[in-house]
């Protein structure tokens, strides 16, 4: 499976590795690299994640707070929000096309 990033959610990366590097050197590129894994755990097993609104999965990583949604498109997995668990919840759902 190929792994695709909206561009909303590669924002929302670029940002969250951004504010991580400003609070502690090495930081963010350290939330870039578990994103990184994250989406090869989640291209090697797409279906594991569970269902959380729809189609829209969800990928709740471990050392940070944040969640990975994704959406199935044929052979590719489409990461449509890199969201804080504890912010604003739901406000991606509009990104999502049924």
């Amino acid at each position: 499976m190929q792994i695709r990033f909206a561009e909303a959610a590669n924002s929302e990366l670029n940002d969250a590795c951004d504010w991580f590097e400003r609070q502690q050197a090495g930081l963010g590129v350290r939330f870039r690299r578990d994103v990184r894994e994250a989406t090869l755990r989640i291209a090697g097993s797409p279906l594991l994640f569970p269902v959380e609104q729809e189609d829209v999965r969800r990928y709740v990583m471990n050392r940070f707070s944040y969640t990975l949604r994704y959406v199935l498109r044929g052979d590719e997995v489409w990461i449509v929000a890199v969201s804080h668990q504890h912010r604003r919840p739901d406000y991606w759902v509009e990104r999502v096309q049924y």
